[in-house]
């Protein structure tokens, strides 16, 4: 946040005080903050000391045995007339129990677990995920990072779509339960 104008670090401070005493943040204090810390602004300036801090990505499309270059271009050709942007693109070392992929829209950044870098999990497993973290791309309007989109009825049914919906959700669930177990 260095940098940032004063307005947005007083708006912080009220927000992460709020957080830390457990209040509700009085009406408007934190908007400020909230939105700029979504924003174009600070995320593009920050871009390259974010990227070389996340310990967690790397950035080579090729993992072991998967391409996330032709995963996402095969799925934004089939699914999205190849209408989106190209994404930067990682893998992911967080814990497949927490998270199996993540898009993060101020950077265009596509992340998917290493978990499903693997001979035995079905490419049409990773493509499912990269299909649902393009999804929230699609329904934040494409290029809006500050509306968050949530798994509601109307996204699950979107995701629905996807060719190999109910195999691809078996397998996810199958993979956290054996991650969970480890």
């Amino acid at each position: 946040m260095e940098g940032s104008p004063d307005e947005v670090l007083e708006s912080m401070a009220w927000y992460l005080l709020c957080r830390a005493f457990r209040r509700k943040c009085p009406e408007g204090k934190a908007a400020r903050y909230l939105a700029y810390a979504l924003s174009s602004e600070l995320w593009v300036r920050n871009k390259d000391l974010y990227l070389s801090r996340a310990r967690s990505l790397f950035f080579d499309s090729r993992g072991e045995v998967r391409d996330l270059d032709t995963v996402f271009r095969y799925v934004n050709s089939f699914y999205f007339q190849g209408k989106l942007p190209y994404p930067t693109l990682a893998w992911s070392t967080e814990s497949p129990g927490t998270r199996l992929g993540f898009y993060f829209a101020p950077l265009n950044l596509l992340a998917a677990n290493r978990v499903l870098d693997s001979e035995r999990v079905p490419r049409y497993v990773l493509e499912f995920v990269v299909y649902h973290e393009l999804l929230h791309h699609v329904n934040a309007g494409g290029s809006s990072p500050r509306k968050r989109v949530h798994h509601t009825k109307s996204f699950r049914e979107q995701e629905m779509a996807f060719s190999h919906y109910e195999d691809a959700e078996r397998w996810l669930r199958k993979l956290v339960r054996e991650c969970r177990s480890r």
